[in-house]
């Protein structure tokens, strides 16, 4: 009998739509695993790329610092001292062979500003020109702040897509234009959008982004820097940026190199490394639960055709009794098996992608377009839809495993005695 033998497709058939109510539970319970399977792996993947999407190109080997309060005394200096990060530091922290970029970030605060009739309240921060090699933006418009604008302390500024939508409501190109802030006007020198959210601190479609030495003059801080990031070289482990960082700006500031709670310091490779085995962790629970679901189907199959086998005990007999090969009758068996489980899996595979489908067109619109956001699908891989579908046909074939052996151990003789 072979594969492509319409009688013995027919007769499959036949047999499914004998037992058709039982047929149809059974063949939801692998229909709902391998749907659930399908859809918490694109759950878990679309997370995984939302992630990666927030890194944008961000530098994954950066050291974060933010100035505390001294909790161990140290050459004369008593505890509980709050320090300031300065100018000099980041100058310094610069020089380290361990270091490629370093950085400051100052806060200053919620601003109107102005152009013409349209205004808004908007952030305001101050950069330096390494923090677009360490945390990149996207530029639709000008040029990110330069050395020049730090030594001279110039008037000019960067503005995020909101405020470019918000003070220039036609979309040209604001460079060259003036905007008032603080009752100073100042040239605007490009428009920045979001690219990642892993150092941005703030909004960047709504904040200003000036001269951190410029800020630091307009609101009297001094050399006062409120947070230092310094990416260091690709063959760097993390823990020796860290200790290489933490030296000299410790040093300067009269503070115990040992002192643990004197600055909040973060290592992004670390924190990327918790949070990517986190996401390793969800797949592989992912897995289980899916798997675990799917192969309660394949069970059910394996059940209902068992109690076939048990039914069909005479026509087996019979089979055997007239000469039907062992091969032949576990092939009939097999075959029922198969057509029942792959049947009921591609249906509840196409269902999951067609979720999976919906989900991204929702995502795009309320994501995407409403908020000019990034773009993640939450759709499976082709390569993980494969490996379903590998699964389920090995389900499919186990499940007729059981109740093939049990038919091959019906005897002729005994079968046709049977009523």
């Amino acid at each position: 009998m072979g594969f492509f033998d319409t009688d013995r497709w027919n007769e499959i058939w036949q047999t499914i739509r004998r037992n058709r109510k039982r047929s149809i539970m059974t063949a939801l319970g692998v229909f709902w695993g391998i749907f659930m399977l399908t859809v918490l792996l694109g759950a878990g993947m679309g997370l995984g790329r939302l992630f990666r999407a927030q890194l944008g190109e961000t530098s994954t080997n950066t050291v974060l610092m933010n100035p505390g309060r001294t909790s161990v005394p140290y050459k004369g200096m008593p505890t509980g001292r709050w320090w300031n990060l300065e100018n000099d530091d980041i100058a310094a922290v610069k020089e380290l062979p361990e270091v490629k970029y370093a950085t400051g970030m100052v806060w200053a605060s919620q601003f109107y500003a102005s152009r013409g009739d349209r205004k808004g309240e908007y952030a305001v921060m101050g950069h330096m020109p390494d923090y677009q090699k360490i945390n990149p933006e996207r530029l639709l418009f000008g040029r990110y702040i330069n050395e020049l604008d730090m030594e001279r302390k110039r008037k000019v500024c960067l503005i995020g897509t909101q405020i470019w939508k918000d003070l220039f409501p036609g979309g040209e190109d604001p460079t060259g234009e003036v905007i008032t802030l603080q009752g100073t006007q100042f040239t605007v020198i490009g428009v920045q959008k979001r690219q990642s959210q892993m150092m941005s601190f703030s909004d960047v479609e709504r904040t200003i982004v000036l001269p951190a030495t410029l800020v630091q003059q307009m609101f009297g801080m001094g050399r006062t820097i409120h947070m230092l990031a310094a990416v260091g070289g690709n063959d760097v482990p993390p823990r020796v940026l860290e200790r290489a960082v933490k030296e000299p700006v410790f040093a300067r500031h009269i503070i115990s190199p040992d002192d643990p709670k004197a600055a909040w310091v973060m290592t992004t490779a670390e924190f990327i490394t918790k949070i990517n085995s986190l996401f390793r962790g969800i797949g592989l629970l992912t897995w289980i639960v899916g798997l675990g679901t799917l192969l309660a189907g394949i069970v059910g199959v394996s059940n209902i055709m068992l109690v076939l086998v048990k039914e069909r005990t005479q026509e087996i007999g019979i089979r055997r009794a007239i000469g039907a090969p062992p091969r032949a009758i576990i092939s009939q068996i097999l075959s029922e098996s198969f057509v029942l489980t792959f049947i009921a899996g591609v249906l509840g595979l196409t269902a999951a992608v067609g979720l999976l489908s919906l989900a991204d067109s929702i995502y795009y619109q309320a994501v995407v377009v409403a908020q000019d956001g990034t773009n993640v699908s939450w759709q499976i891989s082709f390569q993980t839809g494969m490996l379903s579908l590998a699964i389920l046909v090995a389900g499919s074939l186990l499940a007729g495993v059981i109740p093939a052996s049990r038919a091959l151990k019906i005897k002729a003789v005994d079968a046709i005695r049977e009523e």
